[in-house]
């Protein structure tokens, strides 16, 4: 059920095993190249044994709830790997951030020669690696995969946050951060203490340490919390010589992804530094966007835009760095006490007007949006090239 990147690897999983199979999608047109006969019906579902998901499919979905009716058991790719493969698995989820850890400690474990991938929601269905050999297998989980997946044996669980995301999803606060503690339920007894928890609203009880001496990482940007979580990971992994390996890793190494914390442009006759943080998506990504400036000297502006996705009592906690704030119009955001001047867009496709009337020198311009892009954009990397684009077509007055 759902043929986008999951969907053709469960197919391709269930060709390799010579097992019969359906396939539905609610868009038509992912199934021109599948054989008529191929294609699910309604009339087909006494023959169903059991439904295969992509988890973005949202369980009130009229034929997960047909389904449902009929007590025919729904799983995951996740589950059938977890089945059939007998390595290390690691499971990571969090509101923010479990991309980037999961794509640190693969890279990190490889380098110590642990044989290492990652898998889930990173964008590869662990179906595709099932036939490998590796020490570790790191799983990224979202909130989807978490609520649907029933088997499931962790050597490791990690929660890096829990914040108010997928809201529309989970219907509340409260299921979404059920599906997020669920991981937890999938370490067995005697691995109960191998597990990874950071900053969460008080839903669960942390245990992330904070005895990593981070001034090493002072000049770039990097969330204190996946420092922390990433060097508990290692410590627990391969005890005091892996995390000292570790501590020797970041002093050497940048965490560089398109779109979180990315710095891609300084100008700097002017010293004006941009930063694109499409991928911030909800205040708490923002929040600790703007934190990891407070020590700079410059002045800061930070742009936000989206659709907010908070519960009605949270609001932006904006680091006192920040001196103006601009936001188009349309965008519903809580911004709590803040000593910012508010600058008001009728659009984001206004946004070069306002930068090139304030935009002089020494400054830091972050674009951490706390919402999500649709209302405007295809995705978070559209929103992100947008800005980049727009940035780079500026025309900077003289101080």
């Amino acid at each position: 059920m759902g043929y986008g990147i999951t969907g053709k690897s469960v197919e391709n999983y269930l060709q390799s095993i010579d097992t019969e199979y359906l396939i539905y999608d609610d868009d038509k047109k992912n199934l021109k190249d599948v054989e008529d006969s191929q294609i699910y019906r309604k009339k087909n579902i006494d023959s169903i044994n059991e439904v295969i998901i992509s988890p973005g499919i949202r369980p009130d979905h009229p034929i997960v709830q047909q389904f449902k009716s009929k007590s025919i058991s729904i799983k995951t790719d996740i589950d059938i790997f977890s089945t059939n493969y007998k390595g290390k698995i690691i499971g990571v989820t969090g509101t923010n951030g479990k991309t980037t850890f999961v794509n640190e400690i693969t890279k990190f474990l490889n380098l110590n020669d642990l044989s290492s991938i990652a898998v889930g929601n990173v964008g590869i269905s662990p179906l595709d690696i099932i036939h490998n050999n590796y020490e570790y297998v790191i799983l990224e989980l979202s909130s989807y995969q978490l609520y649907y997946t029933t088997n499931l044996e962790l050597d490791l669980a990690v929660i890096l946050n829990i914040f108010p995301d997928h809201i529309d999803w989970h219907k509340s606060f409260d299921n979404y951060a059920i599906s997020k503690k669920k991981i937890l339920n999938f370490l067995q007894k005697d691995k109960i203490e191998r597990k990874i928890i950071g900053s969460n609203l008080g839903i669960i009880e942390q245990n992330l340490p904070d005895d990593l001496d981070l001034n090493i990482k002072n000049n770039i940007k990097v969330h204190k919390e996946l420092l922390l979580a990433l060097g508990e990971a290692a410590k627990i992994i391969g005890g005091e010589e892996l995390y000292n390996n570790f501590k020797k890793y970041i002093e050497i190494n940048d965490f560089d992804y398109p779109h979180r914390m990315e710095k891609f442009l300084k100008i700097k006759n002017k010293n004006i530094t941009f930063f694109d943080d499409s991928k911030a998506t909800n205040y708490h990504a923002v929040n600790e966007a703007t934190k990891l400036f407070s020590a700079n000297q410059e002045e800061g502006i930070l742009i936000l835009h989206g659709t907010t996705k908070e519960t009605l009592n949270n609001k932006l906690d904006i680091d006192p760095f920040f001196k103006h704030v601009i936001i188009p119009r349309d965008m519903n955001v809580n911004l709590g006490l803040h000593n910012a001047e508010i600058i008001y867009i009728e659009h984001i496709y206004d946004l070069k007007d306002i930068l090139e009337k304030i935009l002089i020198i020494n400054q830091i311009v972050l674009f951490s949006c706390g919402g999500s892009s649709f209302n405007d954009f295809e995705n978070y990397q559209v929103r992100g090239n947008y800005f980049k684009n727009t940035v780079r077509s500026i025309e900077i007055k003289d101080a």
